[in-house]
């Protein structure tokens, strides 16, 4: 079995809808696999949506912190090393605890499912303070005057502000705390939680009806029209109180990017840039390409001439894989989180291992990437290229005669793949030992593999099944 290389964030839950107990650590390549309703989606949504928010909750966290500092200081001067070094895990603690009070909102459910939920999220890696530089100049508006600068020299855990008008301390919204916040989450605490974008197992349905669904409309003309006209002059921010979604999260903020495909189309990512062939890998899985022509995005099939289709027109794998494309084209950089649930929708076995090294590709490029699936060839051809990566004078002939790039190798040490399970409780002496729901960990080894029981066992069902059918009866 291999040494595992130190991951990126734990996340430990306890009573998280279907899951009494979690501990999952966020590596270069994540998978949850397992049975329908046993907790997956509880899993994913929830670590999506503390990536999400976490940047907001940091804010509450420490805002009463930064006041205070400004305040007791004639120089507007952060020690960020005094402030954070040694104490990163209590701070995510802390935001840990606020995120559970905003759950039901990230699975747009009641509070009830979440009452006695518990989340610790710790770092896995040491907190790198002084060595990148950073500066931020805040502005009165696009163009406007300079109202603060903020730097940090590399070498350095000092913050320093310097204030070049009093507007930006006196603004009840958008203030210099704000902007130190700001600061500090990207100076500490993003090299922990990265950028993430999703595809959520409803993207299919966001490909096709993406124009009709605008839920930041829907939810602005719901809430006026619950709100009485008068209260509403009176405070119209009270609008934005009542905005409440309808969706979770995931699929709420996979609506509103396919929604954007067209005004984003020209762009070209810092990943795509760096690494087209990812882009050719990706195109090969559609046989062809999206494009946006005249304001109307089309896909057009390779060799097809100029003959396109819409969306409601393309097959279902076109309108699976949408949004991942424009990700992969338009967004994505290095660092980032990439997370799929079931990326294995509407695709061919053929395409599902394609799919596989696309992935590994993305690995090996610098993003991390979380997956649910059900796929067997999926995990299948991971497998693959894990055994390839022990790169023996075999496992280079075998790479050489079915074509596998350098890039599609995949080092095991990088990838934890998580089952769930019901495991009987550790025993407190006295009376009947419970069962647990939770997520249990795969073993990976160089040679084989991930070992993945959820897949395996059904496999031999069915292959024993078949064996007494073919062989079990008299001849």
């Amino acid at each position: 079995m291999i040494k595992r290389s130190v991951a990126l964030m734990h996340f430990q839950f306890e009573n998280l809808g279907l899951l009494d107990q979690v501990d999952l650590e966020l590596a270069n390549l994540t998978l949850i696999c397992g049975e329908n309703n046993t907790g997956k989606t509880y899993a994913t949504y929830a670590v999506y949506g503390f990536l999400r928010s976490w940047r907001q909750i940091l804010r509450v966290v420490i805002e009463d912190e930064i006041d205070t500092l400004l305040k007791d200081s004639d120089q507007y001067r952060i020690d960020l090393g005094a402030m954070f070094d040694g104490k990163i895990d209590d701070y995510l603690k802390r935001m840990g605890k606020i995120y559970v009070g905003g759950l039901p909102r990230a699975f747009a459910t009641q509070a009830e499912i979440f009452e006695k939920t518990v989340f610790i999220p710790s770092a896995c890696l040491e907190t790198d303070i002084s060595s990148k530089a950073f500066q931020r100049t805040v502005k009165a508006g696009t163009g406007g005057k300079v109202l603060a600068t903020l730097t940090k020299e590399s070498d350095s855990v000092m913050l320093e502000v310097l204030v070049a008008d009093e507007e930006v301390i006196m603004r009840p919204f958008g203030g210099l705390t704000d902007f130190i916040v700001d600061a500090i989450a990207e100076i500490v605490f993003a090299q922990h939680l990265p950028r993430v974008h999703i595809s959520s197992a409803e993207r299919t349905g966001a490909a096709i009806f993406r124009k009709e669904l605008d839920m930041a409309r829907t939810r602005m003309l719901k809430a006026i029209n619950q709100i009485d006209s008068k209260e509403l002059r009176r405070n119209p921010f009270k609008i934005l109180q009542e905005i409440e979604t309808d969706y979770a999260w995931p699929v709420e903020d996979n609506v509103d990017f396919v929604r954007q495909l067209e005004d984003i189309d020209k762009r070209t990512g810092e990943l795509a840039a760096h690494n087209p062939e990812l882009l050719v890998a990706f195109d090969t899985i559609i046989g062809g390409s999206y494009k946006v022509v005249k304001q109307e995005l089309v896909y057009q099939a390779k060799g097809a001439g100029k003959q396109r289709f819409t969306m409601n027109e393309a097959s279902s794998c076109i309108r699976a894989l949408l949004d991942v494309g424009f990700y992969l084209r338009c967004r994505a950089r290095s660092g980032d989180i990439f997370i799929i649930d079931e990326p294995e929708l509407n695709l061919h076995p053929k395409n599902q291992r394609a799919f596989a090294r696309l992935v590994a590709r993305m690995v090996n490029a610098g993003i991390k990437v979380f997956i649910t699936t059900h796929s067997d060839y999926l995990v299948k051809e991971l497998n693959t290229l894990i055994m390839l990566h022990q790169r023996t004078e075999h496992t280079r002939s075998v790479q050489q005669q079915y074509k596998y790039a350098d890039e599609e190798l995949l080092d095991p040490a990088v990838v934890r793949l998580y089952m769930t399970a019901t495991i009987a409780k550790p025993s407190t002496g006295a009376g009947r030992r419970g069962k647990v729901r939770t997520l249990k960990l795969a073993n990976i080894y160089p040679d084989r593999g991930i070992e993945v029981e959820t897949f395996d066992d059904t496999i031999e069902v069915m292959n024993a099944i078949q064996g007494e059918i073919l062989y079990g009866g008299d001849l």
